[in-house]
């Protein structure tokens, strides 16, 4: 298949030695591809690109061959969504619900459970609500709307129980509780939160067995038992538990983490057990002593516990080992001869190395198959054989972690390292161990659900039947209408090929997403972008035009619309011609830049040739393509209106383009040789810009270029330019002697030295101008043919409305500096002779004989008034502020040595870091220190010093905000913090409070002092009571309120 290339030069192959003016229909035909061969049916994979009359390769072959019915498809097939026979319902997530939906599912095959929940009666359900009497004696059925959790929960069983869905939508359940579906919540506070609710609720049913279930399936009861070991008194208190927290930390399986948890506990020292029977504190023993285990036993795996360092929860992804068959007999402490066995029935799994994201599944064994099942929200897999097998699913997946080894487990034992909540099931007197024998999912054998419920699931069942018949009806219209369009579409395929002299232009690119699109195609045939300005067929645009028959193009037409519609008349001869004249001149450029070359690349005699810009000699080429190329668009322009042409819309908005690039074009060829034309339209004197051509060379150049200027060696130079040169060397020389003269009168001013300043005593009186005049003025003096020498001194920049002195140069302010600069007065003299003045201000300082005081008297005076208010301003504006920089020194005395060191002498701390320093505190009071009546300017620029970080903060940050900074600069808790501030603690102020009000603006330093680290036993025990507590997560939901 030939390129794109190849197409066009074989299709131009004649212009370069074709004028114009000889182009007939031979050229024509040539230019636009007529005689090109047509590609034969299938013999290209991609379309011939620059061929009109390859019309294989478009994407018809997919149209042309058989088309499966589910290419016309665009949803999934409905039947997909029912509920195989024999199988378990799924549960939809909700956006980060997965946590809910694998308790749902724990709890759902829990079948004493699940028949407790249907028992209970909603206090709404009445006999008058089921049936309401209508009219001809006939009875419509109401179905029951749940408004209470556990309500919302027997709807959930029951679609889990009945429902002819593979998986069922929670959406109501998880409304009701109130719960954010985007954020995740901690799946064992959930837990627990959530069966307390239940609790409370089904308390208050008639039925004993619906009052009692919580309690009857998962309470336990243990003892907190305490022995002195002086008097051996034993106290003992019991308590009721529903789940058994186990410490993972430290632990490789099961038993040792129940051993944690039982062990004895030694109250000592400052710990001591306050005694009854020997009135004071005792050293004592304390454990946990189980009593009662229930039926079904929930043991929690602290693997998400809090870490000091960070202040947040992180995850323990370490391995603990489980039995499948867990025998806790002799963890009683009474009836021990009693046989608690019991056997695993859940394992929930988070699958994700962090705390704060993941994703949660369950593994659950069904009592009446034997089989284990993987819960995956909506997708339910049996597990093959009967022994559960975590797999992949137990894997960290993490950016960059790593898989460690799986421990060697002994027989009938399992381990994870994702497993966050294990449930056993107790066995009955008499079972037997290992999984149950399988039998048949026979619905009577399962819960039955109340009346209320059946017309719930009824209701819900029909409504997903009627779904999946009217997807059924939508999927076969689909394929029906894609059949009628391949039909359609093959039609006008056949009908592609030209068998007579007539014949249209079309677009090649509509014609190929025709093809590509399988749905409705309803964009309209544009043959717009192949048109010129003429209205016809652009020869630029073969590479996308096709040449089709016109009775395909007919059915195109009436179909879909569109247009313009092009024929065989449509060939612009023009645009041919303009080509043509492109491609002649573009050879003769060639012809000729190889003689101007060889004439030019030698230096030639000065007195022959002609001037020509070194800049057009370069691009004369591109400059003669410019100008050809405007006029050959302006002769088609006048050409179109002297016909009379009819051009539409788009084609009047391709035309201005194209006059306005015209225009600029032209004004590009008018540059030629013209960087030798001076302002005045002579010869300029700029011998660089210029360069002297043969005779030879400047010939060929008139030829593409007859209106450019034109001067021979002989040409005089401009007068007037050599006037204006003239008079600038003399300004030039004049700027030199006098920034030479005002140097050596001004010498300090220029070096910057021996400058006044107020706090000499012998300092009285100095003159004030602005800094920016003193910049020019040096700039000036050290460049006068540079820089232009200044104008004026203007001093009103330090004057306010009021035409007084709105500065006051005694302030020790740093930015002042940057605006003023003091003057001795003989200065002042100088610089006013030199320069006009605006507004002389003169400082004047002055003792008081009575006390001693040194006071400022200015011409024209202070304004107090106006400084007031620009202090109050500037002191606004610097409470706002945005990525600036603070600094944050460590600190580990109790005395705020940072505070301290500030206050010495600037230069002398360079030895006195606070974190590495071996002084004594005694020690620093030998440095001097700075005299409080200083003024002396101090530097902007801070000097860090070892220990010191730098962060950047922004005004309405808060403390806390900066806490956790420091937490990360330091690696410290935030309780662990004491901020102080110029000696001020900022840690006992609220964590809201914004930085900005608490005084913390750019480039302060901030003191932190770490404060030892707590070796408190009991904050372990603290920690896992506050687990205990609701999270602040489910604040406001119905898990913490009342249902």
């Amino acid at each position: 298949m030939p390129s794109k290339q190849q197409f066009d030069k074989s299709a131009w192959q004649w212009a370069e030695k074709t004028e114009p003016e000889h182009v007939n229909q031979c050229h024509l035909n040539s230019a636009y591809r007529i005689n090109e061969t047509a590609c034969s049916k299938n013999s290209c994979r991609k379309n011939c690109t620059g061929n009109p009359n390859c019309l294989t390769g478009l994407g018809e072959k997919e149209w042309l061959g058989a088309i499966d019915d589910e290419y016309w498809l665009d949803i999934d097939d409905p039947n997909e969504e029912k509920r195989p026979e024999n199988s378990f319902v799924g549960l939809k997530n909700l956006g980060a619900t997965c946590y809910v939906n694998t308790f749902l599912q724990v709890w759902f095959h829990n079948e004493d459970f699940r028949r407790a929940v249907y028992l209970w009666i909603p206090p709404e359900v009445t006999e008058e609500h089921k049936k309401i009497k209508c009219g001809n004696n006939k009875t419509e059925v109401v179905v029951f709307k749940p408004s209470t959790v556990a309500g919302h929960l027997q709807h959930v069983f029951a679609l889990m129980q009945y429902s002819s869905r593979r998986y069922i939508d929670p959406t109501d359940f998880i409304n009701c509780l109130g719960l954010d579906t985007a954020l995740q919540q901690d799946a064992q506070e959930f837990c627990k939160l959530l069966l307390s609710l239940l609790e409370d609720t089904l308390s208050r049913d008639t039925s004993p067995t619906v009052q009692h279930i919580i309690q009857n399936q998962f309470c336990g009861q243990y003892a907190y038992t305490t022995q002195c070991n002086n008097c051996l008194t034993r106290s003992s208190r019991p308590s009721r538990f529903y789940e058994l927290d186990l410490n993972i930390k430290g632990h490789k399986d099961l038993k040792e983490c129940l051993d944690e948890f039982l062990q004895e506990e030694r109250l000592e020292g400052s710990n001591q057990y306050f005694c009854n029977t020997c009135n004071s504190k005792q050293n004592a023993s304390r454990r946990i002593h189980l009593q009662n285990l229930p039926p079904v036993l929930n043991l929690q795996l602290l693997r998400f516990v809090f870490d000091r360092q960070t202040a947040m929860k992180k995850k323990l992804n370490t391995y603990i080992q489980f039995p499948e068959f867990l025998n806790l007999s002799m963890n009683l402490y009474t009836n021990k001869d009693v046989v608690c066995e019991y056997e695993l029935k859940a394992v929930l799994i988070h699958r994700g190395p962090s705390a704060y994201s993941g994703h949660y599944i369950a593994h659950i064994r069904d009592d009446k198959s034997g089989f284990w099942f993987k819960y995956n929200d909506e997708q339910i897999d049996r597990i093959e054989g009967k022994k559960l097998k975590l797999g992949t699913e137990d894997d960290l997946h993490g950016a960059g972690m790593s898989q460690p080894k799986k421990p060697r487990l002994p027989k009938g034992n399992y381990a994870s390292r994702n497993a966050y909540m294990l449930v056993y099931k107790r066995k009955e007197l008499g079972q037997k161990k290992g999984p149950g024998i399988e039998h048949d999912r026979n619905v009577s054998l399962e819960p039955e659900i109340p009346e209320h419920l059946q017309d719930m699931v009824l209701k819900d069942n029909e409504k997903f039947d009627n779904w999946i018949l009217e997807m059924n009806k939508i999927r076969n219209a689909s394929v029906e209408t894609g059949k009628a369009r391949q039909n359609e579409i093959k039609h006008i395929i056949e009908l592609f090929p030209i068998t007579d002299d007539k014949y249209e232009w079309f677009n090649g690119d509509w014609i190929k997403a025709w093809l590509a699109d399988q749905g409705t195609f309803n964009t309209l045939p544009d043959n717009s972008v192949m048109m010129c300005h003429h209205g016809n067929l652009d020869p630029k645009k073969m590479n996308i035009a096709k040449r089709i028959s016109t009775k395909a193009a007919d059915l195109i037409y009436s179909k879909y619309g569109g247009g313009p519609r092009l024929t065989e008349q449509h060939m612009c001869l023009p645009c041919v011609k303009r080509t043509c004249s492109k491609m002649c001149l573009e050879a003769r450029l060639k012809e000729d830049s190889k003689i101007i070359y060889d004439v030019t690349k030698t230096k030639i005699d000065c007195f022959e040739g002609y001037w020509i810009g070194k800049e057009s000699l370069r691009t004369w080429k591109k400059l003669a393509m410019f100008r050809n190329n405007s006029e050959s668009t302006e002769e088609h322009f006048s050409h179109s209106v002297k016909n009379g042409k009819e051009i539409s819309n788009i084609n009047q908005i391709v035309r201005d383009g194209k006059e306005n690039k015209a225009d600029e074009k032209e004004k590009k060829q008018n540059k030629f040789n013209c960087e030798v034309v001076c302002a005045h339209g002579n010869l300029s004197t700029d011998s660089s810009l210029r360069r002297l051509i043969p005779t030879v060379a400047w010939n060929l150049l008139k030829k593409y270029f007859p209106d450019a200027p034109e001067y021979d060696y002989e040409q005089q130079l401009c007068l007037k330019c050599k006037e204006i040169k003239q008079e600038d060397e003399q300004v030039s020389n004049r700027n030199k002697i006098i920034a030479a003269e005002e140097k050596t009168v001004l010498l300090q001013l220029y070096l910057d030295k021996h400058r006044p300043q107020w706090k000499k005593e012998e300092q009285r009186e100095v003159m004030m101008i602005s800094k920016l005049f003193v910049e020019e003025w040096r700039n000036f003096v050290k460049q006068p043919l540079r820089y232009d020498r200044p104008t004026m001194i203007d001093n009103t920049i330090f004057l306010c409305p009021h035409d007084l002195l709105l500065v006051k140069p005694d302030i020790e302010d740093g930015n002042l500096e940057e605006i003023l600069c003091l003057l001795w007065p003989w200065e002042f003299d100088i610089l006013s002779r030199s320069y006009p003045v605006n507004k002389m201000i003169k400082l004047n300082k002055s003792k008081n004989e009575v006390t001693k005081i040194d006071s400022i008297q200015s011409n024209p005076e202070f304004c107090i008034q106006c400084i007031a208010e620009k202090e109050k301003q500037e002191a606004e504006e610097k409470k706002h502020y945005n990525g600036e920089k603070i600094y944050l020194r460590k600190v580990t005395d109790v005395v705020d040595k940072a505070a301290f060191l500030d206050k010495l002498i600037p230069g002398e701390e360079k030895n006195s870091d606070p974190d590495f320093s071996q002084q004594q505190p005694n020690e620093f009071g030998k440095r001097k220190l700075c005299d409080i009546a200083y003024n002396g300017r101090r530097s902007t620029r801070h000097r860090r010093v070892r220990g010191e970080k730098e962060v950047i903060v922004s005004s309405t940050n808060t403390l806390k905000e900066l806490k956790v900074k420091v937490m990360h600069a330091f690696a410290v808790a935030p309780f662990d913090q004491t901020l102080m501030l110029d000696g001020v603690c900022l840690t006992t102020h609220s964590n809201e409070i914004n930085l900005s009000d608490l005084g913390i603006y750019p480039q302060c330093i901030i003191s932190v002092k770490i404060d030892a680290p707590c070796n408190d036993t009991n904050f372990l025990e603290e920690v896992y009571e506050a687990s205990n507590k609701p999270e602040a997560g489910f604040t406001g939901t119905g898990l913490v309120g009342n249902s």
